[in-house]
């Protein structure tokens, strides 16, 4: 779910992924904004781990730099794991597992896929996402990754119309 939504040409890429940045300028550009980004999931581990989240060029500079190191030191699942073990999931939780915890009392491997699209849509906006506080941000969000990972061909749309459909309770036993 998260490579679906946050950078599908993960496997394909060398931490870098140029077509995703020459989207993300071109869009900037027409629309006269800094909204859309083309970071990579190694980008956003550069960062995550040695960078702070200011947007300065220099500091991009230095995300693409660590990116190539990353990825020429580490497998692709290690950079993975990585990233879900640094990533901010919002609620005070940093890390997947302590977000499987923290927004359902579950290991990640105990998670359905309902529940996985959820904790997948949170590192776009972890705080603003956050099911306890917005939980029909979240759940909109939910639909999109669920969207995005029948668009990508990560699942079939039966899949992700059930995972839609299911019933989620958060840790504290409300529904979502």
């Amino acid at each position: 779910a998260v490579v679906a939504v946050e950078d599908h040409r993960f496997e394909q890429h060398f931490g870098i992924d140029l077509i995703a940045i020459g989207r993300a300028a071109w869009n900037n550009l027409t629309s006269w904004s800094l909204r859309e980004g083309g970071s990579t999931i190694t980008q956003q581990l550069a960062k995550n781990m040695f960078l702070s989240q200011e947007q300065t060029m220099s500091r991009k500079v230095y995300e693409v730099m660590f990116s190539l190191m990353l990825e020429d030191k580490f497998s692709k699942d290690q950079i993975l794991e990585m990233y879900f073990n640094t990533t901010y999931f919002g609620n005070g939780a940093t890390g997947i597992t302590a977000a499987a915890r923290s927004y359902f009392g579950k290991t990640p491997a105990e998670m359905n896929l309902a529940e996985c699209a959820v904790i997948a849509s949170l590192p776009y906006a972890p705080s603003a996402l956050n099911p306890y506080e917005n939980p029909e941000g979240c759940k909109k969000r939910q639909h999109l990754v669920l969207d995005t990972m029948v668009k990508r061909g990560f699942i079939g749309e039966t899949v992700a119309n059930a995972a839609k459909e299911k019933t989620i309770y958060l840790a504290d036993g409300t529904e979502l």
